[in-house]
């Protein structure tokens, strides 16, 4: 990992574990990965950024940063390999997100989900100075997203949800926090795209004739093998 990609991971581990911000953001984005995760079987699941959030049930994923090194952009893991990919805050630490959302999508097997999130550098944060490289990353390393949604479904993800969160200025104290809360429901009615944070819940979409739920699992086990075909769904970027 080259320095300026440590520099923003490190600020952002920072920020988040030792910021009242920062603790309370954190919460705001477990909440959704919670949601956003409810319900989902998945064998193969790997987290790549922040890696002291457990994000997934009862730990049961490889880390990134805890059990693995490995840069977003420059991946090992094998084609179609993971069957769910969480990427918290991990575009902001890449030189070429673009490529890490290609790595994804390559990675994932066909009906694969990716849940990530982000800063959003046109949220009301972007009044202050916090973008500054020292307390967050820079702006610029900021993924807006229209452009993030552009280059997924150019890639073949369709967006399954999405959701914004924070709306908070940006105050420092934990009092201050509290005397901001309205704002959560204020802005999610009246300013969403003013949310510091966004979260995406991607789908590797595919076409073409796929096992029924468990049957392939059943296959493996008996030591059968199908052959079926997958194509990559062609998604309009409007």
């Amino acid at each position: 990992m080259n320095e300026s990609k440590a520099m923003s991971c490190k600020i952002l581990t920072d920020w988040f574990g030792r910021t009242d911000a920062g603790r309370y953001t954190a919460q705001r984005e477990q909440q959704f990965y919670a949601r956003a995760l409810a319900g989902l079987h998945a064998g193969t699941v790997v987290q790549a950024g922040m890696p002291d959030w457990a994000l997934w049930p009862n730990g049961q994923a490889v880390c990134v940063g805890r059990d693995v090194e490995m840069q977003a952009d420059a991946s090992a893991w094998a084609d179609q390999a993971l069957d769910l990919l969480l990427m918290p805050h991990v575009l902001e630490c890449c030189d070429a997100p673009e490529v890490a959302l290609a790595e994804a999508y390559r990675a994932l097997k066909p009906e694969g989900r990716l849940v990530l999130t982000g800063l959003n550098p046109h949220s009301l944060w972007r009044f202050s100075c916090w973008f500054d490289g020292v307390r967050l990353p820079e702006q610029r390393r900021c993924l807006p997203l229209p452009q993030l949604k552009k280059q997924a479904l150019s890639l073949g993800f369709t967006i399954e949800s999405g959701q914004f969160m924070v709306y908070v200025p940006a105050v420092s104290s934990g009092k201050a926090l509290k005397n901001w809360r309205f704002m959560e429901a204020a802005g999610d009615r009246w300013w969403p795209h003013a949310a510091a944070v966004y979260g995406l819940v991607l789908l590797k979409r595919t076409v073409g004739a796929r096992p029924l739920p468990g049957r392939e699992r059943e296959a493996e086990e008996a030591g059968r093998s199908m052959a079926l075909g997958v194509a990559k769904a062609q998604a309009g970027v409007k």
